[in-house]
């Protein structure tokens, strides 16, 4: 990146340079630099599938009778910022999005020894991750799976229809949640949503949609998922701005609808006011600038009441 800046400063007429030539120059040089954000999915190549033969780990805790009446939290969060090794761009954000949706666990009393964090992941991570939700948590417990990586990667390279829902459908709990930061993260939600037991869906962006996920030399406010910075953000609001029925309390559903409202006032009233980063949605046929509801988060909650991460919450 840095020989890119030295070229172009090298032939450059000194000029009087606004904050807003510089911003869109940083732009320019993003885009030459090939560090565009989350729309660089629907631009990328198809992916040729990895290896998976990893094995599952042995769980490490005794599973719960079911239904012991005792409430506890288990999540395993995923997070993928590096893709050389399918040849896909890389998202560098330092893993910001596990991170705090972590801290939101543990502030809600969630031992640490129930987060998993799968830093880099193939399909055999995940389903591994799945399956020591499946060995520990019973039919009483909150279950959180979160997941953050371009959507094309999970789709064909982990070819996530064909497992998760399956997988998904082992763990017992009655508040399972399913939480998708990606590129047309709807498609993903969409493979549990026939499953007749209770589960809630949250999918960061339609299944027409695709997603930003903000780099640190972009310049902008938000570095990471856009979405998952105003959910994490939500959960741990203590103004309440997120508590829609004014309970004291913030369910992920409400959380999810809140981060819905924020993250489409920031697309519009930041990431869609550089030229550059506008273009770059219009040279995948994508015009987000025209809908002034984008980006639409999906929910699907067949739970049937209020899911909260305090653990001590009715």
């Amino acid at each position: 990146m840095y020989k890119i800046v030295y070229w172009l400063a090298g032939r450059l007429t000194p000029i009087k340079i606004s904050p807003v030539h510089l911003l869109v120059l940083a732009a320019l040089v993003l885009v030459a630099a090939g560090l565009s954000s989350c729309v660089s999915d629907a631009l990328e190549p198809a992916a040729t599938p990895v290896p998976t033969s990893k094995p599952a780990p042995t769980p490490t805790f005794t599973p719960d009778p079911p239904g012991d009446g005792v409430v506890r939290g288990w999540a395993v969060l995923a997070e993928k910022d590096d893709y050389k090794d399918v040849k896909m761009t890389d998202l560098p954000v330092d893993y910001v999005n596990v991170t705090q949706v972590r801290q939101r666990l543990l502030a809600a009393g969630w031992p640490e020894s129930h987060i998993r964090e799968l830093r880099e992941f193939d399909q055999g991570d995940l389903r591994a991750g799945v399956g020591w939700l499946s060995a520990n948590a019973d039919e009483d417990d909150i279950v959180l799976f979160y997941v953050f990586a371009h959507g094309k990667f999970l789709r064909q390279v982990v070819n996530w229809s064909e497992f998760f829902a399956a997988d998904w459908a082992g763990v017992r709990s009655e508040r399972r949640v399913l939480v998708v930061d990606a590129c047309q993260a709807e498609l993903l939600t969409d493979a549990v949503k026939g499953d007749p037991r209770p589960h809630l869906s949250i999918a960061a962006v339609n299944k027409d949609e695709f997603g930003w996920a903000g780099l640190e030399e972009e310049g902008l406010p938000i570095v990471g998922a856009v979405f998952t910075h105003y959910f994490a953000a939500a959960l741990g609001d203590a103004s309440r701005a997120a508590d829609a029925d004014g309970n004291g309390r913030v369910s992920l559903q409400e959380a999810a609808r809140h981060a819905e409202a924020q993250q489409r006032t920031y697309m519009h009233d930041v990431v869609l006011k550089v030229p550059e980063f506008v273009e770059m949605y219009h040279k995948i046929d994508f015009y987000p600038e025209r809908d002034p509801d984008f980006p639409h988060v999906v929910v699907a909650d067949t739970v049937g009441k209020p899911v909260y991460l305090e653990l001590d919450a009715p």
